[in-house]
């Protein structure tokens, strides 16, 4: 028994002596960072191949900001791109700041920078300090990965092979969709008893009420009322005052007026633009919009999700020729 005690007595000094240990580690941040001249602290977590960048080349960074309980301030993750800096030593110095570490920085680099966040922040600091709790002396923490160095060349060649990726991989996904994207809207118009026409991009529409004179071409400006609508029945846009208020999306910092573009800029989502090209003056019509041909994957605000197909009530207002 008395050799039990003892070993249990062993066994409680060296808990406690560990767990002592353990927050030492934790409390000393001291103890692993360093300081550069200028009381830029920083803290090396791994060192890449040793490559310097030279005037004029793009610096791709990989960017995380937190605080010291870890609460992220921003991510460049989540914008599945590294920020880019163009590298300029006139500009780039021993600041104390986000230009001295970046010059720290070599190919590979990955570095921790601790900071006061209105100099890590600059002008978005007073955004986050009353969302966070900030004061302009609090520490934030700066991860920063420099994943490449390109010159302006490389960079716009790279960028462009990545669009031309990326927009394969949306026809990829886009063919694979539509037909799913079909089967819902036809359920939809069979449950309500809706007899649509259609088009071969997959575009189910309605004239309502007839128009007159010619559709709208490339080029012409057009004016439109509308209601967009997920296939549910929620309302989540609309430029009319009076439905924005029923269905509790009012903003009356925006005008309520007829929406105005521009036909073939492709600044509307291209079923509702192609479907505006059906129309002639005057005429009201629904839009049955396949999501490939709206939002595709993407969610948009809080009411349109991910492959959400789409209603739009329209009016085609005006139709403006130059």
């Amino acid at each position: 028994m008395s050799s039990l005690r003892k070993h249990s007595k062993k066994y409680i000094q060296h808990t406690i002596i560990a767990i002592v240990f353990i927050n030492l580690l934790v409390g000393c941040d001291k103890c692993f960072f360093k300081k550069t001249n200028t009381g830029l602290e920083y803290k090396v977590v791994k060192k890449g191949e040793g490559l310097k960048p030279k005037n004029r080349q793009l610096l791709l960074i990989d960017v995380l900001y937190e605080t010291q309980d870890k609460k992220v301030l921003f991510n460049s993750d989540d914008n599945n791109s590294p920020i880019v800096v163009p590298y300029d030593d006139t500009i780039l110095h021993a600041d104390g700041g986000l230009y001295e570490a970046i010059t720290m920085l070599e190919k590979g680099d990955k570095f921790i920078f601790k900071l006061p966040a209105k100099t890590l922040l600059g002008k978005d600091f007073s955004k986050l300090a009353s969302t966070h709790n900030l004061k302009e002396n609090t520490l934030l923490y700066a991860h920063m990965h420099l994943k490449d160095i390109q010159s302006k060349d490389e960079f716009e060649k790279n960028l462009i092979q990545q669009q031309k990726a990326m927009i394969e991989k949306q026809k990829e996904e886009a063919t694979k969709q539509l037909p799913k994207d079909i089967e819902v809207i036809n359920k939809y118009l069979t449950q309500n008893h809706i007899n649509a026409l259609s088009t071969s991009s997959g575009l189910r529409y309605v004239i309502d009420k007839p128009g007159k004179g010619a559709t709208p071409k490339s080029g012409n400006t057009v004016k439109v009322n509308y209601v967009g609508k997920i296939l549910a029945g929620q309302v989540f846009d609309t430029n009319i005052a009076e439905i924005a208020q029923k269905n509790n999306i009012y903003n009356s910092r925006r005008s309520y007026e007829p929406l105005e573009f521009k036909i073939g800029q492709g600044s509307m989502i291209p079923g509702f633009e192609e479907g505006i090209k059906l129309l002639k003056k005057h005429t009201k019509a629904h839009l049955f919009i396949p999501s490939v041909l709206a939002y595709g994957s993407r969610q948009i605000g809080t009411h349109i999700a991910p492959n959400s197909s789409l209603i739009f009530e329209v009016e085609l207002v005006d139709i403006i020729t130059e």
